[in-house]
């Protein structure tokens, strides 16, 4: 009987997901790239992730997805092809597995490097903690830079 589900899901509902076809193409035509897609197997057939787990971490990691669509054995998404390299390496660092051919075959190799579940800091947690050790030269630096910023740089440096 799941070969039923199987062929709906690959000749009905997933071509005919019109809603998810016209976002993806919409879209692709505003960011001006019809993008790279990344292939996940479907969570009910042995995949670890769902596709909204799955933009959930790009979306953290600040990558556009969109183009999502399905057939009985994957989960399609597309983000933008400037963006492809970093999404890749954060989906493996994060254990989604990728069926996908490779955008970068390097980002395996990074993946790897790093001990499971350690993740890069996200670029919307913000900048990183200071240790407080702030030379004299960087404070110096700094002080050069808001000058040229104006009078109330300047009283706000002193």
């Amino acid at each position: 009987m799941s070969w039923v589900a199987d062929a709906l899901d690959d000749f009905v509902l997933g071509p005919l997901n019109l809603l998810d076809w016209l976002e993806g193409l919409g879209y692709a035509i505003f960011y001006r790239d019809f993008g790279f897609e990344l292939t996940i197997p479907r969570s009910d057939k042995g995949g670890k992730f769902s596709q909204n787990e799955m933009r959930e971490i790009l979306d953290k990691y600040g990558v556009a997805t969109y183009g999502r669509r399905f057939d009985s054995q994957n989960m399609y998404i597309r983000v933008k092809k400037r963006q492809a390299r970093w999404a890749e390496y954060v989906l493996l660092h994060a254990g989604v597995e990728l069926l996908n051919p490779a955008f970068d075959h390097r980002n395996a190799g990074y993946a790897a490097s790093h001990a499971p579940g350690w993740m890069p800091r996200p670029w919307s947690a913000g900048p990183a903690a200071t240790t407080g050790n702030t030379t004299d030269h960087t404070k110096e630096a700094k002080r050069e830079r808001d000058k040229d910023k104006g009078l109330l740089a300047w009283l706000d440096s002193l």
